[in-house]
């Protein structure tokens, strides 16, 4: 086995930082040279770094050279020799690719060059091809006005547009690119699945000035996420570039809002990737992850390496056809909640914002048997509201054995206020926790019940402790 001496010497002529010396003898660790390559060696100092006995002391002179200028640990501590064959085995020249042409990389995509430095990729799929459990179709059927996801009136699907970018990072601001757009289109019974790829950065006007107009003809522009982060982004970027911003009136419809109603309470996180586990039924194969985007991009402007370009423009079309899979499951949701394990009592409210109370109102009774406090006390909310007091009651009655607090204020208000037997009022609003309000409201329930009765009233210093 050769010595740590002569692994070292020929890791550095493999690195180029040496050339390859004659061999060492295993025995002695020395170096045994012909007589003939002694007459064409330079004369050698001998306290060289490379031909002194691994038992003397280390030349800081060598050491500077063996591990370079920036090896400021060594100050700290001497390097052993195994640590210095560790350091010297990264130090090798990068490797080069060598950068494709545009048209050949627009071939091995499948993309098309429309301008320089700026591909663009086309492909279409029918509406009836499954993604995951859910066919996109049959968010068409819906029309969402009928999900009550959203107070939008949403027009035929052929101006639905989905869009989502991949950007230089998640910071924002004039610093990220967008160096993918994808646009998905519904165009009778196929999703249109257009993406740009910025090849160049000189090529940002091209694709800005062809996306302007393809979000501007949304109606309406669905995203996820994109409120917050990829339209101010396309914002920014078209202003940058000296183009007009999207229209203002532009429908724009974010999934992630619903998807946070339905599920915030229920889900660990609502990012797109836990849709597709947890809602969709779709599990990527050898997907790309979203967050190496940007270093794959970074490989084709620094080194001209595409060897990861396909696999994001992939992930952005797996995105997209999220998108248009989330409408038809956002709409099976509203239907059957529990089967999803939706949050009942956000829907409910919800609904109620949007000025469908008795929708909501169906929806929590669909799942009586099976409501949490929270939802329950909005479905007596709502049935109070049209009146129905006995069956706000009854909920209101079994929720306060069960010790909701709520529950035990609503049915004293209700004896008070409704009924008039401010005796019963009181005794639930003793059942309350002895707080600043409760014991105020204990307080006035006392006078007013004692006045009631011909009795003088007591102090109120008194009226807590009864």
């Amino acid at each position: 086995m050769s010595s740590l001496q002569e692994r070292l010497r020929r890791l550095r002529a493999r690195t180029g930082t040496q050339p390859l010396a004659p061999q060492t003898s295993a025995r002695s660790g020395l170096a045994e040279i012909s007589p003939d390559a002694r007459s064409q060696e330079p004369d050698r100092d001998p306290q060289d770094q490379h031909s002194r006995d691994p038992g003397q002391p280390v030349d800081k002179a060598a050491e500077t050279e063996l591990l370079g200028p920036d090896a400021t640990a060594a100050k700290a501590r001497p390097l052993s020799l195994a640590e210095r064959i560790r350091r010297l085995s990264t130090t090798g020249p990068k490797r080069v690719y060598e950068r494709p042409t545009a048209e050949a990389l627009a071939e091995s995509l499948g993309a098309k060059i429309i301008a320089p430095g700026l591909l663009q990729l086309e492909r279409h799929q029918p509406l009836t091809q499954r993604h995951g459990r859910f066919q996109p179709a049959h968010g068409l059927e819906c029309h969402l006005a009928e999900t009550n996801l959203t107070r939008l009136a949403l027009p035929a699907p052929d101006g639905w547009t989905f869009i989502d970018t991949e950007t230089s990072g998640l910071a924002g601001g004039t610093g990220t690119w967008a160096f993918v757009i994808g646009i998905g289109r519904i165009q009778g019974s196929e999703i249109r699945l257009r993406q740009y790829l910025l090849l160049e950065l000189d090529a940002e006007p091209a694709m800005m000035a062809r996306i302007q107009p393809e979000l501007a003809a949304a109606n309406p522009l669905i995203s996820y996420n994109g409120k917050t982060f990829d339209l101010p982004l396309l914002e920014t970027r078209l202003r940058l570039n000296g183009l007009p911003g999207l229209p203002e009136s532009i429908p724009h419809l974010d999934l992630l809002y619903p998807i946070r109603r339905a599920f915030a309470t229920r889900w660990p996180n609502c990012r797109l990737a836990s849709c597709e586990q947890r809602l969709l039924g779709f599990e990527r194969a050898d997907d790309l992850p979203g967050a190496e985007a940007p270093a794959a991009w970074l490989d084709w402007l620094r080194e001209g390496n595409p060897a990861r370009l396909g696999a994001v423009l992939r992930h952005n079309r797996l995105d997209l056809l999220s998108l248009a899979a989330l409408l038809p499951a956002l709409s099976q949701v509203q239907r059957e909640p529990l089967s999803y394990g939706a949050d009942l009592s956000a829907l409910a409210r919800q609904l109620e914002r949007n000025g469908q109370a008795r929708e909501a109102e169906r929806l929590l009774d669909a799942a009586s048997r099976d409501l949490e406090p929270a939802a329950a006390l909005v479905l007596a909310r709502l049935k109070r509201r049209r009146g129905a007091w006995s069956e706000a009651v009854s909920i209101w009655e079994r929720l306060a054995a069960e010790g909701t607090i709520s529950a035990l204020v609503d049915l004293a208000k209700y004896q008070e206020h409704v009924c008039g037997n401010l005796s019963l009022a009181l005794s639930y609003a003793r059942q309350l926790p002895m707080t600043p309000e409760h014991v105020h409201r204990c307080t006035r329930l006392q006078r007013r019940l004692e006045m009631l009765l011909g009795a003088p009233p007591k102090p109120a210093a008194n009226s807590s402790t009864d």
